[in-house]
């Protein structure tokens, strides 16, 4: 059972990785998109704290061209709310080897 549980703990990471992958080359800003991408940046900075900066450039880029105001009423939504809950709840589950590869998987991306 633990292993099936870390399984679908590490799934999680790549999929929110992959979705991340999936939307950042869109022009337009998604409340759930920027939700995952902030929640996995907070969560890789904390599980991979050399590597912060890289981290918080990935969640600048993703945020360039929006406005504050953009980025503030994606926030205050409830599509926001909930992708971050969901995002936090699973990225909590996983265990700090699967993030560390995960997070390094993140930062590969182009």
């Amino acid at each position: 059972m633990k292993a099936s549980f870390s399984a679908v703990c590490a799934t999680a990471v790549v999929v929110f990785v992959s979705a991340y992958a999936e939307t950042r080359t869109s022009p337009q800003l998604h409340p759930a998109s920027l939700a995952r991408t902030e929640a996995i940046t907070s969560y890789c900075e904390k599980v991979d704290p050399d590597s912060d900066s890289l981290y918080l450039s990935r969640l600048t880029a993703k945020m360039r061209g929006h406005s504050v105001a953009e980025i503030q009423r994606d926030r205050d939504s409830l599509e926001y709310r909930e992708a971050l809950a969901q995002a936090h709840e699973t990225l909590t589950k996983t265990r700090p080897g699967t993030a560390i590869k995960a997070c390094s998987e993140f930062l590969a991306q182009k």
